[in-house]
This record gives C-alpha cells, sequence and structure tokens, in this order.
C-alpha cells in the first residue's frame, strides 16, 4: 500500500495560507476580498484548532488576509485570551520546573512552549494548550510520585507496575490549576517510539530559554527538530497545522546543516518519520524543497514495513488498541513480549475500573479497536 497523505481537502483553502503565513516561497493565496460573517467564523475557529490565531491576526495585520475592521477585533481579541492563557500556562512550568528541581528530577519541556520560544521569531505566534515534559525513564515512577503528592492527578493509572516506565509513551496528568500535563519519556507510543535510542535525549545537555527571566531547559536543536517531526507525521488526523509549522520554522534555522538530522533519523530507524512530516509541511504550506534535507524527504522510498507503521497513526479511525498490538509485536524480548501482553490483557483492578465489567468484555473491547484501528485508508 502506498502511504496515505494527507489531502489538501481537509483544510479550507485560507487556513493553509494563515499556516503559512511570511514563510519565504509559500505559494498559499489569501481570498481577495473579506470572508462574509459565515465562513469568517468557520476559519477563526479552525485556526484556534490548528493553533494558529497569531498568525492569523498577523496575516490580518499585516494587509495579506483582507478583513473587516469587526473581524479583525474579533480573531484579535481571541488571540489575546489566548495569550493570557498560554501565559498562565508558562506560570505553572514554572512552577512545576522548581518542584522537579527540588527534587533532582532532570527533565526537558517540549513542544509548544518550547518551540514557541526557541524556533519562532515571536513566540505569540505559537499558541499551545497544556505542557509537556520529557523525564528519564528510570526517573518516571518517582516523578509521578512527586506530582502526585503535589496535588496532580492521573487521567488514567498505568495496567500494570512499570509499564509506563518500560512500554508507554508516558501519562497525563491533572495539575491542581486544572491544566494537563503530559509527561513524556518517549515521543510517541507503539514501533517508532520504542526504536528511539532515549539516551541521545539527554547526551548533550539541551537548549535554555527564557520564561519570565527564568531560565527553562529543552531538548536540543536537533533532538527538539525530531519531536517535531514525531509530532507532526504521527500525532493528529488531519495533520495539525501549527505541528507543521513547527517543522517548517524549524527547517530554516537547520538549512543546509542536517548531517546530525539524518544520523539521528538513521539510529533512531526513522527516516520515515522525517520524511513523512518534511514532505508533508511543505506540501501543505506550498513550499518546494530546497535544501538537501527537504529533497531527500520528498523523494524518500517508504518500504513496506514503513508505510504499515506510518498507516497505525495515519486515518480518522487509528486506535490505542491497533498502536498496542503493534508495540507488542516489535519488542525485541520474549520476557517483554510476556509482561506487556499480561499487562494488558490482566491489568490492574484500577486501570479497568467503570471501563470494563469482566475480562472478556475488554477482550471483545480489545479486538473490535484493533480492527477499526488497523483499518486501510487510500
Amino acid at each position: 500500500m502506498a502511504r496515505l497523505r494527507c489531502a489538501e481537502d481537509n483544510y479550507a483553502q485560507p487556513l493553509l495560507a494563515i499556516a503559512a503565513h511570511g514563510l519565504p516561497g509559500s505559494t498559499r493565496t489569501y481570498p481577495t476580498k473579506p470572508l462574509d460573517d459565515e465562513s469568517w467564523r468557520t476559519i477563526r475557529r479552525a485556526a484556534q484548532d490548528h493553533r494558529v490565531t497569531g498568525l492569523l491576526v498577523a496575516a490580518v495585520k499585516d494587509g495579506a488576509f483582507p478583513a473587516t475592521a469587526a473581524q479583525f477585533g474579533d480573531v484579535r481579541g481571541g488571540h489575546v485570551r489566548t495569550m493570557l492563557r498560554v501565559m498562565s500556562l508558562e506560570q505553572e512550568l514554572l512552577e512545576l520546573v522548581g518542584l522537579l528541581d527540588r527534587h533532582g528530577i532532570n527533565h526537558r519541556v517540549l513542544k509548544g512552549t518550547a518551540v514557541a520560544h526557541l524556533d519562532y521569531a515571536d513566540p505569540a505566534l505559537r499558541s499551545f494548550i497544556d505542557l509537556d515534559v520529557l523525564v528519564r525513564a528510570d526517573d518516571f515512577e518517582r516523578t509521578v510520585r512527586v506530582l502526585t503528592d503535589a496535588g496532580f492527578v492521573r487521567t488514567l493509572m498505568e495496567p500494570a507496575p512499570g509499564f509506563d516506565r518500560r512500554f508507554d509513551k508516558g501519562t497525563t496528568l491533572i495539575g491542581s490549576a486544572g491544566y494537563e500535563l503530559d509527561l513524556h519519556r518517549t515521543f510517541v507510543l507503539g514501533p517508532w517510539g520504542l526504536v528511539i535510542e532515549l539516551e541521545d535525549l539527554w547526551r548533550d545537555g539541551g537548549q535554555e530559554f527564557i520564561v519570565a527571566g527564568r531560565p527553562v531547559r529543552a531538548l536540543s536543536r536537533d533532538t527538539r527538530f525530531m519531536h517535531a517531526c514525531y509530532h507532526a507525521a504521527l500525532g493528529d488526523w488531519p495533520l495539525r497545522l501549527s505541528s507543521l509549522r513547527d517543522v517548517v520554522e524549524m527547517l530554516l534555522r537547520i538549512g543546509d546543516d542536517a548531517g546530525p538530522i539524518r544520523q539521528l533519523a538513521a539510529r533512531w530507524h526513522a527516516e520515515a518519520v522525517v520524511a513523512a512530516a518534511i514532505a508533508d509541511a511543505n506540501r501543505l504550506l506550498g513550499i518546494a524543497p530546497r535544501t538537501e534535507l527537504e529533497r531527500w524527504a520528498a523523494g524518500y522510498p517508504f518500504s513496506r514495513r514503513e508505510e504499515a507503521r506510518l498507516a497505525l497513526h495515519t486515518h480518522p479511525d487509528k486506535t490505542f488498541a491497533a498502536q498496542a498490538l503493534s508495540t507488542l509485536v516489535a519488542l525485541p524480548r520474549l520476557r517483554d513480549k510476556a509482561d506487556y501482553l499480561r499487562a494488558l490483557l490482566l491489568p490492574e483492578p484500577q486501570y479497568v475500573a467503570d471501563r470494563h465489567p469482566s475480562a472478556l468484555a475488554r477482550f471483545r473491547y480489545g479486538i473490535r479497536e484493533v480492527r477499526r484501528g488497523r483499518a486501510r485508508r487510500r
């Protein structure tokens, strides 16, 4: 089967132009006159969902996107509210970082806030709605205890002790202020997450940025770009435009200095993920390949195995169960396979509380979800 590419008709054309606003060489175009009120509301909501309201404000302010005064006031007011939420999250981030530092837990800030500060000319162009933090696998259980002692609540218990540390992407917790914290040990669930050399994420000390006058540490440029590719290619479906914009923003800074990226991609057996993210970002944002890395991505020969693994994430019916089954197949050791299967078939009672009345019901549910999640779309 050929790799499923996210079609342009998943998006309104003005939305693609918004996501590409200010990018050199983009062929995306705006309407020639202001939209009617209903179309405007549709675009504004889509920009909010794709976290590109900052780019929409910039496009209208620059005169690229024609809009009425009322429309500009509408989107500007909405973006101000979004930025107030972002500033509140960043204050919570500082509290979180301080908590982890006091307990000697090494960590890296991921995604939205790190990318906004390090990879965009103006952080206000990149909004986000939650916090993401990476910790070492060996520190994962202790970190969860520290967080829960501080008032965080897990949204889902692990199916068996040690499951998060050994097999899962991480876990989600809710802070006392009501925000969501995604605590990671790796980038993604499934085979693509298993093959990441996790020590590579900690080897170089990361990159520092400043929030409200205080230093915070993110991944290094190259590992941050790798994470952006994982998130863009394997995250939402249809692909989230802010994630694609992240990839392009980083490509502009990487330029022809792509040797370390290719080496990491090969070391992690993730060439397909990186190639898909770059090719789809350029295609949907209307940018012709410029650098050697982008040309390599545009012509990458995906293998059938890579296509099948990508397909676990690239259709609207993707499920946890299908990704979990693929994880089982990809685990290299028989002991790990047995422990993983046992945890999913016979999980701790708190994991299935209020979800499945019996082990048989859970098994039947899993079979249905696997069948649905392995559906192939062309």
